[in-house]
C-alpha cells in the first residue's frame, strides 16, 4: 500500500513540474512569436449534427503574460473569466475572477514597494468588499520577515515569521493563529 502510494505522489508531483515547465516554455514561445491573443474554436458532433463553438480565448501583453483567460460553455455563455494586470516590472498587481454571469465574484489587488516587494495583498469579494488582507515584511536584506494575514475587520487571522541562515537561504517558517498558537512549521535544509 505505502508503495502504491510513493508511485502514485511521484507520478503527480512530476506532472506538476511538467505542467509548470510547459507554461514557462509556451509563456517564452507566446513572448518570441509575440503573440497577442489565442482562441480555441472547437467543433463537435452532437445528435449526428456538428456544432461549432468558441472553447477558449487568451488574451497577452508584450510579455508573454496571460491578461484575460475567458473559457466558454458549448452554448456560447462564460464558464470561468479571469482578467490580469501587470505593473512596470510585469508584477501582477490585480487579478479578478468573474462568475458565469460576468459578474466580478473575486478581486486580489496586489501593491508593492519601491524595491519592487509585495507590501500588501487584498481579496475583495463581488461586492468590493475585503474579505482578507495579507501584508508582508522584510529585513534590511530584502529578504520576507513575516506574512501577516487579517480579516474583514482588521482582525489577525494568522501570521507567518520566516528565518534565514547565514547564507540568507531561508531556514524556516512559522505560523501561528491569532492568539500564538502554533499551526505549521516548516524547516529547510541544504545539501551542498
Amino acid at each position: 500500500m505505502k508503495n502504491i502510494f510513493c508511485i502514485v505522489f511521484a507520478f503527480l508531483f512530476l506532472n506538476l513540474v511538467s505542467v509548470a515547465q510547459i507554461k514557462k516554455e509556451e509563456k517564452k514561445e507566446v513572448k518570441k512569436l509575440k503573440i497577442k491573443s489565442i482562441t480555441i474554436i472547437a467543433t463537435e458532433a452532437i445528435d449526428g449534427k456538428e456544432k461549432t463553438f468558441t472553447e477558449s480565448y487568451q488574451k497577452f501583453n508584450k510579455q508573454g503574460e496571460v491578461e484575460e483567460d475567458v473559457e466558454y460553455k458549448k452554448d456560447g455563455s462564460f464558464k470561468k473569466k479571469e482578467t490580469i494586470q501587470y505593473n512596470k516590472n510585469n508584477d501582477e498587481t490585480e487579478h479578478v475572477i468573474y462568475d458565469e454571469k460576468g459578474n466580478v465574484s473575486k478581486k486580489t489587488v496586489t501593491e508593492y514597494n519601491n524595491s519592487n516587494e509585495k507590501t500588501t495583498e487584498t481579496v475583495y469579494d463581488g461586492k468590493n468588499n475585503v474579505t482578507e488582507k495579507t501584508s508582508y515584511g522584510y529585513n534590511p536584506k530584502g529578504e520576507k520577515a513575516f506574512e501577516l494575514v487579517t480579516d474583514d475587520k482588521g482582525k489577525v487571522v494568522r501570521k507567518s515569521i520566516y528565518t534565514y541562515d547565514s547564507n540568507s537561504l531561508r531556514s524556516e517558517k512559522k505560523t501561528t493563529d491569532a492568539n500564538g498558537n502554533m499551526i505549521a512549521v516548516k524547516k529547510y535544509s541544504y545539501e551542498y
